[in-house]
């Protein structure tokens, strides 16, 4: 079997990305080699994270020691917002902020969260600087909204990389660049299998997406252009999830992307998910793995 053979796209979702670890840590215990990994927002920071280690139960007690470290309650809190709210937006985000403050925000400034918060977060989390130090190579991806592109990054700077991936648009502060606007790489790339299917000939994904919909009672115009927007979004993502070989969408419990407060079940879901589909998994890496399976497969 020529190399490499497993790849594994890991989606956006926020803090839903907590369901990562647990996939991981499935794999690992299982043996499971990962021979190429592409992430987007939160799958590039847990991506990043275990193409620098090999040990996603080290992501999970950095995550844990970050959690309970002053730097997350700076990042929760608020304190390196500008402005220094005194009820900051990502707790308002999390209580469902109504749509007439987004507004009223919105035609004020471009972003809430400067790129100083994630700027301390990733260098809690990241162990090492650049791709070239990395164990697993790895793709991040993220978009220019001058034009519509993506951007791949693969080599150089890796803070920068996943601080660019992870910037939510209209959350947290896009990053400029010469003529160029970066931007999370959700946009045009939530779930990032294209970037491993010419290369790998197994692709696994990984989808966080929460795909639950609260009803809308009589919506105004802000919440249909919304809503139209979330579909269109999440028809997106259901398409590059598919476009997988082996698909584990662990539940995510209907939560928000800001709701930090239920990593122990989101790690257990994505436990359990990636258990659900470990046997199909060992299943194609020992066929594909099989003399003769190889030997029909190349004589056609």
């Amino acid at each position: 079997m020529s190399e490499p053979y497993l790849g594994l796209a890991l989606g956006g979702g926020g803090a839903r990305g907590a369901s990562h670890i647990g996939v991981l840590q499935v794999f690992y215990d299982a043996g499971v080699k990962i021979d190429r990994i592409s992430g987007t927002s939160a799958g590039s920071l847990v991506g990043a994270m275990y193409a620098a280690t090999l040990d996603p139960y080290w992501i999970e007690e950095r995550f844990r020691e970050f959690m309970q470290h002053d730097l997350f309650k700076l990042f929760y809190s608020g304190k390196l917002l500008d402005g220094r709210n005194p009820e900051t937006m990502l707790e308002k985000i999390t209580k469902k902020i109504n749509e007439h403050y987004m507004i009223t925000i919105g035609l004020n400034r471009s972003y809430i969260v400067s790129r100083e918060v994630l700027d301390t977060a990733l260098d809690f989390l990241l162990p090492v600087k650049t791709f070239e130090e990395l164990k697993v190579p790895l793709k991040i991806s993220t978009t220019d909204i001058q034009d519509g592109s993506d951007h791949i990054h693969a080599t150089g700077d890796l803070h920068e990389a996943v601080l660019r991936s992870s910037s939510i648009p209209g959350f947290f502060e896009a990053i400029r660049d010469k003529n160029s606007i970066f931007v999370d790489g959700g946009v045009t790339m939530p779930i990032p299998v294209p970037l491993l299917k010419d290369e790998c000939q197994l692709v696994v994904a990984v989808d966080v997406t929460n795909y639950e919909f609260d009803i809308l009672d009589d919506p105004n115009m802000v919440e249909i252009i919304r809503r139209s927007d979330i579909i269109t979004s999440l028809m997106l993502r259901d398409r590059m999830a598919n476009d997988a070989d082996i698909l584990i969408q662990p539940d995510v419990l209907g939560l928000h992307w800001s709701d930090f407060g239920k990593f122990d079940d989101l790690l257990k879901n994505g436990r359990k998910a990636a258990s659900e589909c470990l046997d199909t998994l060992l299943s194609r890496i020992e066929r594909d793995n099989n003399v003769l399976y190889q030997l029909k497969q190349w004589l056609g």
